[in-house]
């Protein structure tokens, strides 16, 4: 295999494919309204843009991903537009949704309860809580002991039975209503491929569980593999006398994404227990792959932004799949953070100090992996360059494709055996990253991911609409 003149594509890379759109939605349970008006916001300013330059029948995002509530409106939106074949009245679907999931909060019956705290944080002394603040820190707290029909059922306490300490108490949430809510607005199994022949190609969708055991990310994928079949791959890579064997282990879902593997992704820890799913695991002493059942958490607590995940896949989906082994579709990128990366000002009361740690916790920290990708774009261009000037200078091709033909250094470390010319083909380019940051405001709480009331998620899906039409440019590609 050589390098030193461009591979042949074997599809045609149309007006739509050279750049794709994606959008990556982060977890953070009622945050995830503030998602839904950032969405309806983007469809407005992006389809109108696209209109504005004459490409109206632009599809007007190519992949969603998404973790945890990220992953709940990912597989809504996706649902939508492979049933309706449109992304018109996608943004509609999800805002419905959220006003289905909302319920009015006991403490808002309350005559008075508001104006009662604002004139103690008025007259009396500026450090009570505001109004404003006391709604939604009761709230939450009600919402965490009753439940909330549509979200998560009332609290269920589990003994300790280990150490018998009766302060050792396990609460735990049931997540079946939320499964039921997420599959009265969307329709499963998810499958969808990408038709180079169809006016709107069907879009991806990507969703980050993590495999408890293995303490691994998982990514479940709505696209085929290279094989045909739709799976996700994760684990050490193995190989056995010199023979590849494949990834420890195999999640096979030909028929699509199932509301399961949504709701594992979306699997908090503590507060839900675990989502188990049918995997096939290498048994080394049989020598076969055995299936087994593996329990899942919350992606967000490895991958709450998972940009890594989907440069990878969109990489290998165009260069294995399709066939593109010069370049894949440009990507541009926009991010929806609902966990501010940076605050103002530092809290000095303990549900602020928690509210803060939370939020850094699960903030977006992809500007490192942004650039450790473009990085690795830009050295793979460069050794092209060089094998060009080697070639004009007299190198004969045989010794060029002798040194790509060699396996990589750390071949079979960490993924399959590889040749340097595997990590020279393929080449993807990250056009442009918008992200959309959601502030806290002065009336934040530790457990602002709880609070479901009509208010709450009103106010959020306000601010991620007037947030993002406020931006200058939220143009991504």
């Amino acid at each position: 295999m050589s390098i030193i003149t461009p591979f042949p594509n074997s599809v045609h890379m149309g007006k739509f494919q050279n750049n794709q759109r994606a959008l990556v939605l982060q977890g953070g349970g009622s945050l995830g309204a503030y998602e839904a008006g950032a969405y309806q916001a983007l469809y407005e300013k992006l389809t109108k843009a696209d209109r504005e330059k004459g490409e109206k029948d632009k599809p007007f995002l190519n992949i969603v991903a998404g973790t945890s509530i990220g992953a709940i409106n990912a597989a809504i939106i996706v649902s939508y537009v492979t049933e309706n074949n449109t992304w018109g009245g996608s943004s509609e679907r999800l805002n419905e949704f959220w006003e289905y999931l909302s319920k009015e909060s006991p403490i808002d019956k309350i005559p008075g309860f508001v104006d009662w705290w604002d004139y103690l944080h008025n007259n009396v002394h500026p450090g009570f809580a505001s109004g404003e603040a006391a709604r939604r820190y009761f709230t939450a707290k009600q919402f965490a002991i009753t439940g909330v029909p549509t979200v998560f059922s009332p609290l269920v306490p589990l003994v300790d039975t280990r150490y018998f300490d009766p302060l050792n108490i396990w609460y735990r949430f049931d997540s079946e209503p939320l499964k039921k809510s997420l599959e009265r607005f969307a329709k499963f199994p998810i499958a969808t491929s990408f038709d180079e022949k169809s006016s709107l190609p069907q879009p991806r969708l990507l969703l980050v569980g993590v495999d408890v055991a293995a303490g691994a990310a998982v990514t479940f994928d709505s696209y085929e593999t290279e094989d045909g079949s739709r799976k996700s791959e994760y684990g050490k890579y193995i190989t056995q006398n010199g023979k590849e064997i494949g990834n420890e282990h195999i999640m096979r879902y030909n028929d699509g994404i199932t509301s399961d593997h949504v709701i594992a992704s979306a699997s908090v820890p503590i507060n839900y227990s675990y989502t188990p799913l049918e995997v096939e695991s290498y048994n080394s002493n049989s020598a076969n792959y055995e299936k087994n059942m593996r329990h899942f958490w919350d992606g967000g607590i490895m991958s709450n932004t998972p940009l890594t995940q989907l440069v990878r896949l969109h990489r290998l989906y165009w260069l294995k799949v399709k066939g593109l082994r010069d370049t894949v579709p440009k990507l541009g990128i926009g991010i929806i953070n609902v966990h501010p990366v940076k605050q103002d000002t530092i809290p000095l009361d303990h549900d602020g100090v928690i509210n803060r740690s939370n939020d850094i916790t699960y903030s977006d920290r992809t500007g490192r992996e942004q650039q450790a990708l473009l990085l690795v774009s830009d050295y793979v261009d460069l050794a092209g360059e060089l094998i060009k000037i080697a070639k004009d200078a007299g190198a004969k091709d045989d010794v060029i494709n002798s040194l790509l033909n060699r396996n990589t250094m750390n071949h079979g470390t960490a993924s399959k055996l590889r040749k340097y010319s595997d990590i020279l083909v393929g080449q993807f380019e990250i056009e442009k990253v918008i992200r959309i940051n959601r502030k806290n405001d002065e009336n934040t709480i530790s457990n602002k991911i709880f609070d479901f009331s009509s208010k709450t998620i009103k106010l959020l899906r306000e601010s991620g609409y007037s947030n993002t039409m406020d931006l200058s440019d939220v143009e991504f590609n």
